[in-house]
């Protein structure tokens, strides 16, 4: 089929584009689509999606036009690229639909902008309350090769704040279960816990709720999200009932599902549950780490019970150096206890050993991006 060469035909769009902006009529985003390595056919014009332009400047109409030309349609994701570029603009400038639209044709022709454009997009649209357009910004970034990062789900708990519609979350939990469904429950665990960390535990549960209907999307660090998210708030015996269902459903406690129950369970002055569920851990052959040794030997000396306190720190020590954290909560308590003479003979076995002691740069998450700052 005979075709315009490539010049004649950027010079008849060129005009075209003028003409209709001089009618007032909206003008449309141009995308050129350079031929890739393995073609020698020539380039191909075509027209993406109106943008509402008023231009009607011809060299203006122009400029626009060669900022939003991609070089490759197999090219890279990339937020330097001139499609990224335009969309940046167009969001910049408010025009969201467009720059979503934009963003929608980009992703069928399989050009691809980088996870800061994708990031900014999330952020315009959650802060103008716009949820229908952040909904498919999301899905356009799961459906990309990008995986989403820290502030990509900082963006879905903003988003996820200013929407009190249940059925909406819903329909969107129902969305990217679709994209997700072969793959492990990254995505939801992350939403679940970015949503909790921005005050919102009851959406939190909403989503968790509606994953319990599809149960491949579930796994341990799901329920070590949602214990801790319930622990935090108090809500004991909802927590309860979770690690119940839990193991119901073949997910089987690990080492980070004990630490969580036993030190909330310690924050609440549940030393009770706090010895059901070291006795548990033991009897499953799950080896207590600092953290565990921590929150038991904080337990027992706040309740009083300081010799099951002295015994467990003894017991810590045969397999794990001690803490800074621990050697300060067992003086605290045995001042408390009146028993003074002992808490000085601690303390003066901390400072002799102070340089080898596990400082609090031992205890921070080596898992980077799992925790959100709420900003206020």
């Amino acid at each position: 089929m005979w075709r315009l060469p490539p010049a004649a035909a950027l010079l008849r769009l060129r005009r075209s584009l003028a003409a209709t902006a001089r009618l007032s009529a909206p003008g449309y985003l141009m995308l050129v689509e350079q031929p890739t390595a393995r073609t020698n056919s020539p380039m191909t014009v075509r027209c993406l999606q109106q943008c509402g332009s008023d231009n009607t400047d011809d060299d203006r109409v122009s400029q626009a036009f060669k900022r939003c030309c991609s070089t490759s349609a197999s090219s890279g994701a990339s937020d330097a690229s001139p499609s990224a570029a335009h969309v940046k603009n167009l969001c910049r400038s408010g025009n969201l639909v467009d720059a979503v639209r934009v963003l929608r044709q980009l992703h069928d022709e399989q050009i691809h902008v980088g996870l800061h454009t994708f990031n900014m997009l999330l952020q315009h649209t959650a802060e103008a309350n716009s949820f229908a357009l952040f909904a498919k910004v999301f899905r356009y970034l799961l459906l990309s090769k990008l995986a989403p990062d820290s502030t990509s789900y900082m963006n879905v708990a903003k988003a996820l704040q200013k929407l009190d519609d249940c059925e909406l979350i819903l329909k969107f939990v129902r969305e990217l279960l679709e994209i997700t469904h072969q793959r492990d429950p990254t995505v939801m665990n992350r939403i679940i816990f970015a949503t909790a960390q921005y005050g919102h535990i009851d959406k939190s549960l909403v989503i968790f709720e509606e994953l319990k209907k599809y149960q491949t999307s579930l796994d341990v660090v799901t329920f070590n999200t949602v214990l801790d998210m319930l622990g935090k708030a108090g809500r004991v015996d909802q927590m309860l009932r979770e690690v119940k269902l839990m193991e119901e459903l073949g997910h089987f406690p690990d080492i980070v599902t004990y630490n969580t129950l036993i030190n909330c369970l310690r924050r609440l002055g549940r030393l009770d549950l706090c010895k059901r569920f070291a006795g548990e851990m033991l009897e499953r052959g799950i080896t207590p780490d600092l953290r565990t040794y921590t929150a038991l030997i904080d337990s027992f000396g706040r309740s009083g019970h300081i010799t099951d306190a002295l015994e467990m720190f003894q017991k810590m020590k045969k397999s794990h150096q001690p803490s800074v954290y621990v050697y300060r909560a067992l003086i605290s308590n045995l001042k408390k206890a009146g028993q003074f003479e002992l808490g000085q003979k601690l303390t003066e076995d901390m400072n002799s050993s102070a340089s080898e002691l596990i400082g609090p740069e031992d205890f921070k998450p080596k898992n980077k991006g799992r925790r959100f700052r709420k900003k206020g």
